[in-house]
């Protein structure tokens, strides 16, 4: 017999872009594995059109910051124009220049040095989710994550 009276939980969702079509699909299988919907695009205009058709919020934009045509921040600001709400998980194979510090210290959003660990990612994006996840909530903070990452590649 089934019990009507429990709710679904619905799970929550991620859009997932990176010209990279290996770190795509190996980035999508981790965060699918994991027990999240996602969503993934190929470049920043793909990863706006899910976005605005997608019927119910995506939760997380994990995005690439470089890639040809709209970067990452660009994206992430045309989503939050949409829902102000999206958290954003920014993902680079470089430092993030002056634009991005300032974007990463004004909006619910991380930064992940490329390559990372899978932990890494899931840690990020749980952080990310988490009920009232703000910026004061994400820690280290920014200049810390890069004064250790730069302090590591020495």
């Amino acid at each position: 017999m089934t019990d009507f009276s429990e709710q679904t939980v619905e799970r929550r969702r991620i859009l997932l872009v990176d010209d990279d079509n290996s770190v795509r699909d190996s980035i999508y299988m981790l965060l699918e594995s994991d027990g999240y919907e996602v969503f993934a695009a190929r470049n920043g205009s793909v990863g706006l059109t899910v976005f605005h058709r997608s019927l119910r919020p995506i939760d997380l934009l994990v995005t690439d910051c470089n890639m040809p045509g709209m970067t990452g921040m660009e994206l992430a600001h045309a989503c939050a124009r949409r829902n102000r709400d999206v958290a954003v998980l920014y993902m680079s194979g470089s430092v993030p220049d002056e634009e991005l510090q300032a974007d990463l210290e004004t909006r619910k959003c991380a930064f992940l040095s490329k390559p990372f660990r899978g932990d890494d990612l899931l840690h990020k994006a749980k952080e990310l989710l988490a009920p009232g996840c703000g910026r004061a909530a994400l820690h280290p903070p920014l200049k810390l994550q890069l004064a250790v990452q730069l302090t590591r590649c020495t």
